[in-house]
C-alpha cells in the first residue's frame, strides 16, 4: 500500500465528533475584521441634533403614494407648499415602539455573529450582480441611527437616521421595492445629502419586514442597491430578486436570534443546576441572587415584599402590580416620549424601562423577586419569565426547606421531650410494678416455708392471686400504653425517616434475623399474654445469604408486621420465611400465623392507621400502617396474601432492587459439620392432644438435610415440652441417658422453671432463629461428645444443659421491697450494699454462662476475657447509677439492690464523670472497688449522657483504666440519639421503660457470672 493510499485511509477513519454551535459556514466574501464604534460620515450636520418626525396621517398621499404598477417606478407626488426642508427627511413608523422593540429583541449582540454576517456579506454580493449597479447595502434602522451590517462598494458605518434614503425604505409596504432609477429628478431627494455630498443618483432598496404573531409588519432595516450614475429602471426579476434577499435576510435575523437565546437558556440551565447543588449543601438566598447578576449584569435585581400590592423601583414611583402582564411590566409612556422627541439621542441609562416580577416565599413572608432593566436594549422573552421563576422557586423551595428543617427540629424537639415525658413515668410505673410482683413472690415463698394452718395459707393464697392479678393487670396496661406512643412516636418519624439519606450496607440474613430476635424479646419480654411461639427460616440460593440494605430500615419495617401476627394469635405459632429471588432482585419475607385471622370484610382497612380488627385487641392499630410506610422507604410493599378466620393469616413484605452478595464459599450443610450428631431424629411425642412446636423444628431438621426417623436407634430426640413436673420427669425419662435430645420451649411455657433436668436435654426459648436452632444443635453435638467420653452411663441431674437463650424470671433476691420515697444518694456518697439473698432453690432457673443475647453466640467461659476486654468481670459488678429523675432513679437502686449489686449515684452528667474519674483513682491504688457497670440517662441538666459517655472513654483511654460496661437508658429513641450513643461509646442502648428482665440479660451478656438471685 503506497502512502497515498494509507494517508487516504487514515483520514476516511478520523472520527466525527461535532458541536452544536460550531461555525461550519463560510463566504468567499467575508466581512471586514473591524467595525466602526462612532457616528459618521454626517452629510447634513444641521438637522443632526433633531429629532424626525412622526408618521403623518396622509403620508401616502403626500410623500408615498401607490405604485400604479407592481413591479413599476416610485410615483413622484407634489411638493407640498409647507415642506421647509430642502429634502424629504425621514419619519419614525408608523408604530415605532412596536418595530424598535422587534428590532432590539432579534437583533441584540447580532455584530458578535461572525457566520451570520458573513452569510450577509454574500448576500450583498448577490444584489449587486443581480442588478449589475456599483454599491449594495444591508443595514438596520435603529432609534437614532442607520447601521450598516454588509456593504459592497462602500465602507461600513454607522450614520444619522434622518438623512439615510434607507430610513424611507424600512416604512414601505412589505413585499415592495422602493425604486428609484433617477434621484434627480425626485424633488425629495434630489437635494439629499446623499445625492449632493455622497454622489449617489439610483436607488432600490428593499424592508426586512417581520410579521408579529398578531399580523402586524414592521421594518427592522432595508436591502438595497445604489450607483453613482443615472440607470434603467431595474426588471420584474430583479425587483423579486431584491425583495426575496430581504425575506431571506430576516428570516437569518429570526434564527440567529433563535439560536443565540437557545444558547443563553442553556447557559441559564447550566448555572440552575450549579445552584440547585449548591442549595442541597447551604442555604442562602445569595446562590440564587449572584446567578441572576450573571445572567443580568446590569440590571436592578431585589427581593421586596408582596405584602403591599406595588412593586418599589429605584428612581421612580411605585409600580401596581395590576399594571403587571404576565409577570412583565413596560413603561409604554416613557419609550413613547422618548421615541416621540429624543430619537436623535443616544438611549439614555437612568430609567427603568422593563421589569419582570414574580412572587416567591422568603424569610420576609410573601414576596417578589424583581428585576429592573434600564437597558432600552435588552426586551424579556418567555425564557426571562421562566428563568426568573425558576430563581424564584428555588428561593421558594429554599424557604420552605429553612422552613422545614425548623419544623423538623421542633417536631423532633416535641417527640423527644414527649417521649421522654410519657417514657420516663411510664418506666417508674412499670419498674415499680416488676420489682413489687418479684417481692410478692419472694413473701409467698417465704410464708410457706413456716407450718401454718390450711386456712391461712389458703387464704393467703388467694390474696396473693389478687394481688398479682391487679399488678399484672398494671403492667400489661402500662405495656399497652407504651406500645401506643412507640407506635405513634414511629409514624410520626417517617417523615424524617424519608427525608434522611438510607445507611446501605452488607448485612447477611442471619443479621436481620438477630436484629428482629432481639427486638422482639424485649418486646414481649414479662408479657404473659404473647403466647405465639415464633420460628424463622429462610429459604437462600447457597451461594447468597448477604444484601446491600439499611438494616435499621429494613428491621423498623419488618418488625410490626411480626408483633401484628404475635397479637393476634393467642397460642399456636408465627413462621417467618426470608426467600430471595435473584433474577428480579427481590427480597421477600412471610409471615405467617395460626391467629383468629381476619373477615374479609375488613381486609381493605386494616393497612389504614388506627384500624383494628377487633377493638378488643391490644395497640392502637398503627403496626401494619407503619409497616407499609416503612417499606416503601426500601421500595417495598406489604401485601395480605391470605387470611381465614379462625385459621391465621399470611402477609408478605416485598422490597424490590435489592443488591445480593454472592459468596466464593458455599458453606457445607449443617448436617455434614456436626461431628457427633446423628443425621437422623427421633421425636418422642408427649401425647396426642398436645400442641407440639416440634412440628416446625422436624420442618426446619428436614429441609437442613436430617432425617425423620420413627425409632430412637442411632437417632438423636427432639421433645415437646410438658409443663407438669411429675409428667416431665415422666416424659423425659423415654430419653436413652447415651443419647441427646433437643426440647424448644413454648412462648406459653417460657415462666415455667426447670428442675432436675438431665444434662443430655437441651432447652431453647424462643423466638426460635436459625441461628437459635444451629446453636442447639452444636450444643447437642458438644454433649454428645461428652457423653461418649464419659466412663458413667447416667450424668447427674443437677445441672441442666444451656437454655437457649432465657431470660431469667427467678424469685427477687432482696427481702423487701425498697420505699419508692427514698433520696438519692448524694454525690461522693459512699457505696450502698444490698441485703442478704435469701434463695429458694426449687424456682432457680439455671442459665448457662454461655448465654449470650445473640442466640448465635455460644462462647466458652475461657473466651471472656477476650471478648470483654480490660476488667475483670465480676459476678457482682459495682454499678454507677446516671439520671436526674428521682423516680428512675430510685428504680435502679432498687434493682441493684435486689440483685446484690454495689451502686453510686449521680444526677447529671458532670457528676458521673467526676465521681467515676474518683473511684477508677482509688480502684488502680488499691484502695477501692472500680466501678464496672454504668446506666446512663441521655437528657440531663449541666451535662448530657452523650457527653459524659465521651468524657469516660477518654478518661479510661488517657489512664490506662480497663473498659467498664456503659448501657444507655433514656427514654429517647430516634436514629440520631443512637448513633451518637454508639459514637461516644455506649455498648447498649435501652429504651425506657426497660423491663428488669431485659435489663438482666443485658448485664449478664457483658457479666457471664452475674446471678439475677
Amino acid at each position: 500500500m503506497n502512502s497515498v493510499t494509507m494517508a487516504s485511509t487514515t483520514r476516511r477513519r478520523m472520527p466525527f465528533f461535532p458541536k452544536a454551535d460550531a461555525a461550519v459556514l463560510s463566504s468567499k466574501h467575508e466581512p471586514p475584521p473591524t467595525r466602526p464604534q462612532t457616528v459618521g460620515p454626517i452629510f447634513d450636520p444641521d438637522n443632526a441634533d433633531r429629532p424626525i418626525g412622526p408618521w403623518p396621517h396622509d403620508a401616502e398621499n403626500a410623500f408615498y403614494p401607490r405604485k400604479t404598477e407592481a413591479y413599476g417606478l416610485e410615483p413622484i407626488p407634489d411638493r407640498p407648499m409647507c415642506l421647509s426642508d430642502r429634502y424629504l427627511r425621514s419619519f419614525l413608523a408608523k408604530d415605532e415602539r412596536l418595530r424598535l422593540s422587534m428590532l432590539w429583541y432579534y437583533t441584540r449582540d447580532i455584530l458578535k455573529e461572525a457566520e451570520f454576517l458573513s452569510g450577509l456579506q454574500e448576500k450583498a454580493h448577490l444584489a449587486k450582480e443581480a442588478t449589475e449597479w456599483e454599491f449594495a447595502v444591508i443595514g438596520i434602522l435603529d432609534v437614532n441611527f442607520y447601521i450598516r451590517l454588509a456593504t459592497v462598494g462602500l465602507p461600513l458605518c454607522i450614520i444619522p437616521r434622518g438623512e439615510v434614503i434607507c430610513a424611507h425604505t424600512v416604512t414601505q409596504p412589505p413585499g415592495s421595492v422602493f425604486h428609484l432609477p433617477n434621484m434627480m429628478e425626485d424633488w425629495r431627494f434630489e437635494n439629499s445629502p446623499y445625492v449632493e455630498m455622497g454622489g449617489l443618483h439610483a436607488y432600490a432598496g428593499a424592508p426586512l419586514r417581520l410579521q408579529t404573531e398578531s399580523g402586524d409588519c414592521v421594518g427592522l432595516g432595508s436591502l438595497c442597491v445604489a450607483s453613482s450614475t443615472k440607470q434603467e429602471p431595474l426588471n420584474k426579476l430583479q425587483q423579486q430578486t431584491i425583495a426575496r434577499l430581504a425575506d431571506w435576510v430576516v428570516s437569518d435575523i429570526v434564527q440567529c436570534a433563535r439560536a443565540r437565546r437557545q444558547r443563553e437558556r442553556r447557559r441559564m440551565a447550566e448555572l440552575v443546576a450549579t445552584a440547585q447543588r449548591e442549595l442541597d449543601n447551604t442555604v442562602s438566598e445569595d446562590s440564587v441572587l449572584n446567578m441572576m447578576r450573571t445572567i443580568y449584569p446590569d440590571a436592578i435585581i431585589s427581593l421586596q415584599s408582596s405584602k403591599t400590592d406595588r412593586v418599589e423601583i429605584e428612581g421612580r414611583s411605585p409600580i401596581l402590580l395590576s399594571d403587571f402582564e404576565d409577570g412583565l411590566w413596560e413603561d409604554v409612556d416613557y419609550l413613547d416620549d422618548f421615541i416621540a422627541n429624543s430619537n436623535h439621542l443616544s438611549l439614555p441609562l437612568n430609567m427603568v424601562v422593563r421589569v419582570i416580577a414574580t412572587k416567591c416565599d422568603s424569610i420576609s413572608g410573601q414576596s417578589m423577586l424583581v428585576v429592573a432593566s434600564k437597558d432600552f436594549r435588552l426586551v424579556f422573552d418567555d425564557i426571562d419569565s421562566w428563568f426568573v421563576q425558576t430563581c424564584a422557586d428555588m428561593l421558594s423551595q429554599m424557604w420552605h426547606k429553612i422552613l422545614l428543617a425548623e419544623v423538623m427540629k421542633a417536631k423532633e424537639k416535641f417527640l423527644r421531650g414527649i417521649s421522654h415525658q410519657l417514657r420516663t413515668p411510664i418506666h417508674g410505673i412499670l419498674g415499680s410494678v416488676e420489682l413489687l410482683a418479684e417481692e410478692l413472690k419472694l413473701r409467698n415463698l417465704r410464708d410457706t416455708s413456716y407450718p401454718v394452718s390450711a386456712l391461712l395459707e389458703a387464704t393467703s393464697a388467694v390474696h396473693a392471686g389478687e394481688s398479682s392479678l391487679y399488678l399484672n393487670t398494671i403492667k400489661t396496661s402500662g405495656r399497652d400504653l407504651i406500645s401506643i406512643v412507640n407506635s405513634m412516636i414511629t409514624l410520626n418519624r417517617w417523615a424524617d425517616i424519608a427525608m434522611s439519606d438510607r445507611c446501605y450496607a452488607i448485612h447477611t440474613i442471619h443479621e436481620l434475623e438477630a436484629e428482629l430476635g432481639n427486638e422482639l424479646r424485649q418486646a414481649v419480654s414479662g408479657d404473659s399474654r404473647y403466647k405465639a411461639s415464633v420460628f424463622f427460616n429462610h429459604d437462600l440460593p447457597p451461594d447468597c445469604d448477604s444484601l446491600r440494605v439499611d438494616l435499621n430500615l429494613l428491621r423498623d419495617s419488618l418488625l410490626p408486621l411480626i408483633m401484628n401476627a404475635i397479637q393476634n394469635t393467642p397460642e399456636g405459632a408465627v413462621m417467618v420465611t426470608t426467600s430471595i429471588r435473584l433474577d428480579c432482585k427481590e427480597l421477600v419475607v412471610d409471615v405467617e400465623d395460626t391467629g383468629c385471622g381476619i373477615h374479609p370484610d375488613d381486609q381493605q382497612r386494616i393497612f389504614e392507621p388506627y384500624e383494628k380488627v377487633s377493638p378488643h385487641s391490644t395497640g392502637a392499630g398503627l403496626g401494619l400502617a407503619i409497616a407499609s410506610k416503612f417499606a416503601t422507604l426500601l421500595h417495598g410493599s406489604v401485601d395480605l396474601i391470605s387470611s381465614e378466620v379462625d385459621h391465621g393469616s399470611h402477609f408478605r413484605a416485598t422490597f424490590r432492587e435489592v443488591e445480593f452478595e454472592s459468596s466464593p464459599l458455599v458453606p457445607r450443610p449443617l448436617v455434614r459439620r456436626l461431628k457427633n450428631l446423628p443425621s437422623k431424629f427421633h421425636n418422642i411425642s408427649s401425647g396426642p392432644d398436645r400442641v407440639s412446636v416440634c412440628e416446625h423444628f422436624s420442618r426446619y431438621l428436614t429441609c437442613h438435610g436430617f432425617t425423620s426417623s420413627d425409632s430412637t436407634e442411632d437417632c438423636f430426640n427432639i421433645l415437646d415440652f410438658v409443663p407438669n413436673l411429675e409428667q416431665r420427669q415422666t416424659y423425659l425419662s423415654q430419653v436413652p441417658s447415651e443419647k441427646v435430645a433437643i426440647c424448644l420451649i413454648p412462648a406459653s411455657e417460657r415462666e415455667v422453671s426447670l428442675e432436675q433436668a438431665p444434662n443430655n436435654v437441651v432447652y431453647v426459648n424462643g423466638p426460635f432463629l436459625t441461628s437459635t436452632m444451629n446453636s442447639a444443635l452444636e450444643e447437642a453435638d458438644r454433649l454428645l461428645s461428652v457423653i461418649k467420653a464419659s466412663p458413667v452411663s447416667q450424668l447427674p441431674l443437677e445441672e441442666p444443659s444451656p437454655v437457649l437463650p432465657k431470660i431469667d424470671e427467678g424469685p427477687s433476691t432482696n427481702g423487701g421491697v425498697e420505699s419508692l420515697v427514698d433520696s438519692p444518694k448524694s454525690k461522693g456518697s459512699p457505696v450502698q450494699s444490698p441485703t442478704d439473698d435469701l434463695v429458694d432453690p426449687g424456682l432457680e432457673i439455671t442459665v448457662s454462662p454461655t448465654c449470650h443475647s445473640d442466640p448465635a453466640a455460644v462462647v466458652e467461659l475461657g473466651a471472656v476475657d477476650s471478648i470483654f476486654p480490660g476488667l475483670a468481670r465480676s459476678p457482682k459488678p459495682t454499678a454507677l447509677l446516671v439520671d436526674d429523675n428521682l423516680v428512675n432513679l430510685r428504680i435502679m437502686q432498687m434493682y441493684c439492690r435486689k440483685r446484690g449489686v454495689p451502686y453510686h449515684c449521680a444526677t447529671d452528667g458532670a457528676q458521673a464523670v467526676e465521681m467515676f474519674s474518683q473511684h477508677q483513682a482509688l480502684a488502680a491504688q488499691g484502695k477501692g472497688a472500680a466501678i464496672e457497670l454504668i446506666l446512663m440517662d441521655l437528657q440531663m441538666p449541666v451535662c448530657d449522657g452523650i457527653e459524659a459517655t465521651r468524657q469516660i472513654r477518654s478518661l479510661e483511654k488517657r489512664n490506662g483504666w480497663g473498659e467498664s460496661v456503659l448501657f444507655i437508658v433514656t427514654g429517647q429513641d430516634s436514629p440520631k440519639d443512637r448513633t451518637d450513643a454508639e459514637g461516644a461509646g455506649a455498648d447498649e442502648y435501652f429504651v425506657k421503660p426497660v423491663s428488669i428482665k431485659v435489663l438482666d440479660v443485658g448485664v449478664k451478656q457483658h457479666f457471664p457470672a452475674f446471678e439475677t438471685n
